[in-house]
């Protein structure tokens, strides 16, 4: 099963938020303003032993509402999965689980996991009509009404709620397409379980900003390391027959420990004559005491004494290394899982058992002490690890080499406008490229992604300025700083032409980033000189035309446009022998260094570009 979506109510900063879940989730945005509180929010919903303290509850929820809750939406079902949770399914694909923590008046946090079924709206349908059809006289008096529920009354035996529940059964099986369902949630616990084993829903791993080595690299169930050497010792005792010996030879000598003397005064191994001696001390009690070995679990016996150790010139336990080294390794035993995943598979299919097969990892800031070069690397594991059946990933970062601009469905910026109104996220899944060109415009915004990667930058500022090339991307911010106008949480990108601006745009709206659009107007001459072709001319109206198209992609609410007429170069009076001397960027720059040259019109715009928006209540968290 995968995860598709969450929503949150009441769990720390977050007031109510509903998040769509794609196979690799990249939540970005400032410090302390709930990133890390909804993975914790998922690992509250996926853990069955996590339970919240008082202080989980949202601070400004009303005085009357008590419970914090986080519902979760798995979709693409195994037919495994699809058979545990069969009474859960919506649609034939979907199951929603609710898992909820209720503050009792004497402080007593109750836990309960619940499911979302599907009831037929007919009341005479639903699981609560017992309480009006629990009696023959009743059924007859309600047939009057409905001739469905005379088939009830044929069996002369009792009406029990079996012989109710059997016969809506049949009938929503066989009027299912007439009938109208709802989804409601059900009051009993999920499965019927008031205690939800461990592996029915899928396992989450999280691996915190700050995490200890040494507690990860443990050999125990809840670590990745724990995980990944249970799974190589059951992998050899499936398939090592002197693991298969062994477990034979440990079972004969449990035998010999357990095996009693058949006659009085027979000679007995030394455990028997133990079990012997503390039976005589307590005679006078009436007791017998009998000391009986348990065979144990022979793949538990190889966790005792098993250590990871790292040797780097000098042989120790990995906590002893560097931070940057410990995290690697953190992050190679996540690269190891989806390899021993993957050769597993090779080997055999797995047999169908009563749990989930999926796996969620989450990790809070995977670029820490780790140099760019190996934040892309691991990022390429990352990849590789969600291409695994049944695996996705959660990220929250503040670097853009985890964040690809032609992958935006990945990514949710977190934001909190005010303590009370509590975590929110903007999320775009939509497809944004759209029209007749729509695999031109595609093409365009991935060369123009993989030539200037940086323009990820854009996700994490608090207001960004789209220009046309390198140029205006130089001159811009410089002339800022001079005028002193320049705000390091502005973003200047160059998209890279004209053509590209709208690219931009459409993800800019998209996800709520207030920016500001400056372009040259690139008027039409008049007349139009008599030695330009017909391409040229074509060309021309292309460029002045896309003005229009950039004006009606405008959110007047999120952005602005100024446009420099007619060029950006012809505003700035930059001398055009020298531009194509040094070419236009370092011309500029050097024409501009001096104030007096710098003219009224470009000191507005570049005033204008970098003044941040008004925002509302506490925009840093």
């Amino acid at each position: 099963m995968k995860l598709h979506q969450v929503r949150i109510h009441n769990y720390r900063s977050i007031k109510d938020l509903t998040l769509t879940i794609p196979n690799m989730l990249i939540l970005i945005g400032p410090n302390n303003n709930g990133k890390s509180n909804i993975l914790r929010a998922i690992e509250f919903a996926l853990s069955p032993s996590a339970k919240p303290d008082p202080e989980d509850f949202f601070a400004y929820r009303p005085s009357d509402d008590k419970e914090l809750w986080v519902e979760v939406i798995f979709r693409d079902l195994t037919p495994n999965e699809k058979n545990i949770f069969e009474k859960y399914l919506l649609d034939g694909e979907k199951i929603r689980i609710r898992k909820s923590a209720q503050l009792l008046d004497d402080g007593v946090i109750k836990i309960a996991y619940r499911g979302y079924i599907k009831d037929p709206q007919e009341w005479w349908l639903k699981r609560s009509a017992w309480d009006r059809l629990s009696t023959r006289e009743n059924i007859q008096n309600e047939a009057e009404n409905i001739p469905q529920l005379r088939d009830l009354l044929r069996d002369p035996g009792r009406i029990t709620q079996q012989t109710l529940f059997q016969f809506q059964q049949r009938y929503i099986n066989e009027h299912r397409h007439e009938l109208e369902f709802e989804e409601i949630l059900e009051d009993a616990p999920l499965l019927g379980r008031t205690t939800l084993g461990a592996g029915v829903l899928p396992d989450f791993f999280l691996i915190p900003a700050l995490q200890d080595v040494s507690e990860e690299t443990k050999v125990k169930g809840t670590t990745v390391f724990g995980r990944l050497f249970q799974r190589a010792v059951q992998e050899m005792a499936e398939a090592d027959e002197r693991f298969q010996q062994a477990r034979e030879r440990i079972k004969e000598l449990i035998n010999d420990l357990n095996t009693r003397p058949e006659h009085p005064g027979s000679e007995g191994s030394a455990l028997a004559r133990l079990e012997a001696m503390l039976t005589e001390e307590l005679k006078t009690w009436g007791v017998k005491t009998t000391i009986e070995v348990t065979p144990p679990d022979l793949e538990r016996i190889f966790e005792l004494g098993t250590q990871l150790r790292v040797d780097d010139g000098l042989k120790t336990l990995a906590e002893k290394k560097g931070n940057g080294l410990q995290r690697a390794i953190l992050f190679a035993l996540v690269r190891v899982w989806g390899q021993t995943l993957r050769l597993s598979a090779q080997i055999a299919e797995s047999a169908p058992r009563p749990y989930s097969d999926s796996v969620f990892f989450a990790v809070e800031e995977p670029e820490l002490f780790l140099h760019p070069h190996a934040q892309r690397q691991l990022l390429q594991a990352l990849e590789s690890l969600i291409a695994i059946e049944n695996h996705q990933v959660f990220l929250t970062t503040h670097s853009t080499h985890f964040v690809n601009l032609d992958r935006y469905e990945r990514l949710a910026i977190v934001a909190r406008p005010s303590p009370s109104e509590g975590t929110q996220v903007r999320q775009c899944s939509e497809e944004l490229f759209t029209g007749e060109d729509i695999t031109e415009r595609k093409r365009r915004f991935h060369m123009a992604s993989w030539v200037n990667p940086e323009r990820a930058e854009l996700f994490f500022a608090h207001k960004v300025i789209l220009v046309e090339g390198e140029t205006e991307k130089a001159v811009l911010p410089f002339l800022a700083h001079r005028l002193d106008c320049f705000d390091p949480n502005v973003t200047v990108i160059d998209c890279g032409s004209k053509f590209n601006i709208p690219l931009y745009m459409r993800i800019l709206n998209a996800f709520r980033i207030p920016y500001c659009v400056i372009h040259d107007e690139d008027p039409i001459p008049d007349p139009i000189p008599q030695n330009w072709d017909e391409d040229r001319r074509k060309a021309a109206h292309q460029t002045f035309f896309m003005n229009k198209e950039i004006w009606d992609l405008l959110d007047s609410k999120l952005g602005e446009v100024e446009i420099l007429s007619p060029d950006f170069e012809g505003v700035a009076n930059i001398p055009k022998n020298q531009a194509k001397k040094k070419g236009k960027a370092l011309a500029a720059l050097d024409y501009l260094s001096n104030e007096e040259n710098i003219p009224e019109r470009l000191i507005e715009v570049i005033r204008k570009a970098f003044r941040l928006p008004s925002f509302g209540g506490d925009s840093n968290g």
